[in-house]
């Protein structure tokens, strides 16, 4: 069990250089919590951008700021769908002649809403149709362990790889170079490299749990399905950032590399827009993100489906993170020696 001595010795390294330890696990825990904390406290609330001209209709603007949970925001022409497939804003108003305007969205129930919307404010002045998707909004919208730990998957993936790059400074200083001549393979090392990050990103994961639980921060979830979840989350994140790590050259590029990743997967799986309202090509590319297997997963456990859909998903992602790290192995092998 050689790999079990490697991730054995990555525990003591990691004990004596104390400015690193506090930094692993102070990071994520302050994202983790503030993150929780923040969705605790947010309000249903939308924003429309509305793109400025000679036509704009400023008493509507007015009316509409004075709705509690709508924000507008100026809006720029040339980035309108990108800003909206990130959620920026829900959708775009564009004011023309004689009171007419334009209104640009991704989703077509939601356009036909907002039009209604301004038209209304427009011929009555009142404002019974925007409270009222704001309200429709709020249901439709992610829950607060949804959008708790796609956050926190996206923490967990950046913060895994750091701690797993030790092995590109190992192969920079000959370390990996020598134990691969011993009568050792080197998946041993990269395997235990990976069952130590794992392990530190559960330690992560139930430290955050303890503190959720003395700051009765509500999540929506127990904390007993925090734990569970989190600890899904912590094995797929640290087989992540050990293939990141194999692949890079460098820590800097495996950290770039990390944050890209993170963020792309988390596009993709409806952590900032909601995959309802996304182009019928992104749903599609959604079902490999594995951030929404996460929310999915969630989703499941907070409505108490523990075995059609939660079971299946958790195999899933089990089965997916082992391809991951053989898959790391296999290239660690070549790119490591």
């Amino acid at each position: 069990m050689i790999w079990l001595l490697v991730a054995k010795n990555e525990f003591k390294r990691s004990l004596k250089n104390k400015k690193k330890l506090i930094l692993t696990l102070l990071l994520p825990l302050i994202s983790i919590v503030a993150a929780i904390g923040v969705n605790s406290f947010m309000k249903p609330s939308i924003s429309i951008g509305v793109i400025e001209n000679e036509y704009t209709n400023r008493a509507i603007e007015e009316v509409f700021n004075e709705v509690d949970g709508v924000k507008l925001i100026k809006a720029n022409e040339e980035t309108i769908n990108t800003d909206m497939i990130l959620a920026k804003y829900i959708g775009v108003v564009k004011f023309k002649e004689d009171n007419t305007f334009d209104v640009y969205c991704l989703d077509k129930n939601i356009k036909a809403t907002l039009k209604d919307c301004i038209s209304e404010t427009t011929n009555s002045g009142k404002t019974e149709r925007i409270k009222n998707l704001i309200s429709t909004i709020k249901e439709e919208n992610l829950s607060i362990a949804q959008r708790s730990n796609g956050f926190i998957f996206i923490t967990l993936i950046i913060t895994c790889t750091m701690s797993a790059t030790v092995l590109l400074k190992d192969k920079d200083d000959g370390i990996l170079k020598r134990y691969s001549t011993a009568p050792n393979n080197l998946y041993s090392y990269i395997l235990g490299n990976y069952v130590y990050n794992t392990v530190n990103t559960i330690t992560q994961v139930l430290i955050s749990a303890l503190l959720l639980y003395l700051l009765r921060i509500d999540i929506g979830i127990s904390i007993y399905q925090f734990i569970f979840i989190g600890f899904i989350m912590s094995v797929m994140a640290s087989s992540i950032a050990t293939f990141i790590t194999v692949i890079s050259k460098g820590e800097l590029q495996a950290s770039l590399l990390a944050s890209s990743i993170a963020l792309i997967i988390a596009l993709f799986g409806g952590s900032f827009l909601p995959i309802e309202k996304m182009p019928e090509v992104l749903k599609f590319i959604s079902n490999i993100s594995i951030t929404k297997w996460i929310l999915e997963l969630t989703y499941f456990i907070e409505k108490g489906i523990y075995y059609e859909g939660s079971l299946f998903i958790v195999v899933g992602i089990i089965v997916l993170s082992m391809i991951t790290i053989y898959a790391s192995i296999k290239i660690g092998k070549k790119k490591l020696c």
